[in-house]
């Protein structure tokens, strides 16, 4: 058998505990110790054999096969959630070129380009290096789109 996914462990696990069966009674079942039962189902697919594992697996009607396929075709939509989800910093130096100045009503205040600045979702600006900032500094909401804190209505980039 190829690597095994960890989710099967977890799979094999729950139908145990949903039978109400002890680790000690399915061991016994399939032939392996309750040690070893209990090192897999805590996701260590190497605690025992093919033959075993196969056994489990048709005690409690999991597929093998099953859980890594769905993963397979899940792992686009995951990694586009993943995306939309991660949260972008902006470079607080009002200096950086990931940072754009303008003027509203003779204020100039400073537009942050989320994705110049941070395309990876890291830890420092990707131009300049200064320590990017994930949420408004001075309430702490979390950052949009735009030049001005939406919550407290202060700049989100300092010029001085």
């Amino acid at each position: 058998m190829t690597k095994l996914d960890p989710e099967i462990c977890l799979k094999i696990k729950e139908a145990r505990r949903a039978a109400k069966l002890s680790q000690s009674v399915v061991a016994n079942e399939v032939g392996c110790k309750q040690s070893a039962l209990s090192m897999f189902e805590q996701g260590d697919g190497t605690k025992l054999n093919e033959d075993v594992i196969n056994k489990l697996a048709q005690r409690f009607g999991i597929s093998l096969t099953e859980t890594a396929a769905a993963r397979t075709a899940a792992a686009p939509v995951v990694a586009a959630v993943a995306e939309a989800v991660r949260v972008r910093g902006f470079c607080p130096n009002a200096h950086c070129p990931s940072n754009k100045p303008y003027e509203v009503d003779g204020r100039t205040l400073v537009l942050p380009d989320r994705l110049m600045a941070d395309p990876v979702g890291g830890k420092f600006c990707a131009l300049c290096g200064e320590i990017l900032e994930k949420r408004c500094p001075n309430c702490g909401a979390s950052v949009h789109d735009g030049a001005i804190c939406s919550f407290c209505g202060d700049a989100y980039v300092a010029i001085g």
